[in-house]
């Protein structure tokens, strides 16, 4: 009698099959969490809390963000930017901002929204420029270099954000620093921490696997820094502000206060920085 070859058994298989799934996955997850442990590590000495250990930089780049969540509440994110970046500027530790976010279309513009909410907090119109080309974290920080000229300066976000913006800075050559709010809640939402750490990971193999760079770049940009006449007089805690754009009206920390009272930005973007302008040079329909 001829003896029949016996197959490998479907569970011989599956079991194979889960072996290697279950490799691949956790080969996977070493390398997501190698790459983080490399950019917080690499980072976290340019990282400041302490405005008084921050020396003058004349730009601070202000990393955009929606001012409310998808849900429609305030974005708590949005504002300690905002207010980091309005404190920045009052303590002198920064002379001019940088708004750096996305306008992909008429109906959602960061830029513009930061622009509103620092001009509510005091911060001139001269000191403050637009580039609504800043899609992602990579846009806004290789811009700021190679558009705006700028090798040297402050980025403004939160402190889970502010590791991968640093370097990504600092691979591209720029002495950047980065300043978080310490009156900032660390505890961010679960959502924004558990993309940050596949989005350090997508910047590692951005810069050194894939040289990728800005969507768009355009011609060369330069800032002008006026010295402006102060427009802070003083410190206080608990005053009231107005609800714009995300900042609450009342906030629990030390608030900047504008002197005298600025009067509310007009919704119509000044003519200098037109965001049908940057259209133009960001292909935005």
């Amino acid at each position: 009698m001829t003896a029949i070859s016996e197959s490998p058994s479907f569970g011989r298989v599956g079991r194979r099959i889960v072996k290697i799934g279950l490799s691949t996955i956790g080969s996977a997850l070493l390398l997501v969490l190698a790459a983080n442990a490399w950019v917080v590590s690499a980072t976290r000495e340019f990282i400041v809390e302490d405005m008084g250990r921050l020396s003058v930089h004349d730009v601070g780049v202000v990393l955009g963000t929606s001012p409310f969540t998808r849900h429609g509440n305030r974005n708590l994110l949005f504002t300690h930017r905002m207010m980091a970046a309005a404190e920045l500027y009052a303590a002198g530790r920064v002379r001019h901002l940088l708004l750096s976010g996305a306008n992909p279309d008429r109906t959602y513009n960061e830029p513009r929204k930061m622009y509103q909410a620092l001009r509510r907090l005091g911060v001139p119109d001269s000191a403050l420029t637009f580039d609504f080309a800043g899609f992602r974290t990579l846009d806004s920080i290789v811009r700021a270099q190679q558009v705006f000229g700028l090798e040297r300066f402050v980025i403004v976000s939160q402190r889970y954000h502010v590791y991968r913006a640093l370097f990504i800075a600092r691979y591209n050559g720029v002495e950047a620093m980065a300043y978080i709010r310490p009156q900032e809640d660390r505890r961010q939402p679960l959502r924004a921490e558990a993309r940050e750490y596949l989005a350090r990971f997508k910047a590692v193999v951005d810069l050194f696997l894939l040289s990728k760079g800005p969507r768009f770049l355009g011609p060369q940009r330069h800032i002008d820094i006026i010295e402006a006449e102060p427009v802070f007089d003083f410190i206080v805690r608990d005053d009231k502000i107005a609800p714009v754009y995300g900042i609450p009206r009342r906030w629990p920390s030390v608030l900047v206060v504008p002197r005298p009272p600025m009067a509310y930005p007009d919704q119509r973007p000044p003519a200098k920085n037109d965001t049908d302008d940057s259209r133009a040079e960001t292909g935005a329909q």
